[in-house]
């Protein structure tokens, strides 16, 4: 017992750096901007009070617990501010908090404050709604109880090594197998993953793809690798030797899904879970083995610059 018992605290909680978290921060932060700044060109259109969904509107159709802008009603009849005006000013305050988030500024109050006003924005234009936001609404609200701002911020350049930092980790880690098993699994139910007509469809929206229709086969065998990586994911993801192989394939696949679907926000979003979950050790092997040897040399060759410059002043 006191064997399995310390398998699991070694598993769990054994210390690890907090440089994932770290990017799982800064890449939710980024990405909730990048869909702010489109939200804010169409703020009215989407969240105003007589926009796509009415507030008169939404309150019989979303569910009342959660909070939606029409409950800003009594409070822009009190002030006399146009409900519009309001919803700019939640904009704003939303794409402040994730500036913050993203510098490591107050990091918990900032990811309180963010993933309420995306569950806000959410419930309200569910319309516009897709991929996108239901994980980047996951991924505040981990930013909220994990520990993400120990690291990396705008005051301390360094990583944090902690048991909390493991813990969070492998909560990404499971957390992601599982939702790769129940896609994988949602996709086999469905008889177009395996005539290969999902991929057909989906290739359509990327461009003029009429050469594939002479061969089917393609289609199938992407779809059938589709549901090998998904279904297979915890297997390869967890297999050591194979974990590299695994991650890089469910990138490329990922990238596939922005280039096709034109699904940006929802690939990236899944490419920083991805990396922060199994992939960045790889990413800091890359960046030690190629970026870092390139920034020292021409740090040393500035430094040569300037002792030059310095000995021939005092000449």
């Amino acid at each position: 017992m006191n064997r399995y018992s310390g398998v699991l605290q070694r598993f769990f909680l054994s210390p690890a750096s907090g440089e994932p978290l770290a990017f799982f921060r800064i890449g939710t932060a980024f990405i909730g901007l990048v869909q702010g700044c489109w939200w804010l060109g169409n703020v009215v259109m989407l969240y105003g009070m007589n926009g796509l969904i009415p507030w008169e509107l939404s309150k019989g159709i979303v569910s009342p617990l959660p909070p939606q802008p029409s409950w800003l009603q009594p409070l822009a009849a009190a002030t006399g501010i146009p409900g519009d005006s309001m919803m700019y000013i939640l904009m704003g305050v939303y794409l402040m908090c994730l500036i913050f988030l993203l510098m490591g500024m107050f990091s918990r109050v900032a990811a309180i404050v963010a993933c309420g006003l995306h569950l806000v924005f959410i419930n309200t234009g569910f319309l516009a709604a897709y991929g996108v936001e239901p994980f980047l609404h996951i991924a505040l609200f981990y930013c909220i109880l994990m520990p993400v701002g120990e690291s990396f911020t705008w005051k301390n350049n360094e990583s944090s090594v902690s048991e909390w930092n493991r813990l969070s980790i492998r909560v990404l880690q499971i957390h992601l197998c599982i939702v790769y098993v129940a896609a994988g699994v949602d996709k086999a139910m469905e008889a177009q993953w395996w005539n290969g007509d999902a991929i057909w469809q989906m290739v359509r929206q990327g461009g003029d793809m009429q050469w594939l229709a002479g061969y089917p086969w393609v289609a199938k065998a992407i779809c059938w690798c589709t549901l090998l990586i998904e279904m297979g994911y915890p297997v390869f993801i967890w297999w050591r030797k194979a974990r590299v192989y695994a991650y890089v394939l469910m990138v490329l696949l990922l990238v596939g899904i922005s280039v096709f679907m034109g699904l940006q926000l929802f690939a990236g979003m899944m490419i920083v879970f991805s990396t922060a979950a199994f992939g960045w050790a790889y990413i800091a092997q890359v960046y030690g083995g190629l970026i870092r040897p390139l920034r020292e040399r021409r740090m040393l060759r500035r430094a040569e610059v300037l002792a030059t410059q310095a000995f021939w002043s005092l000449e």
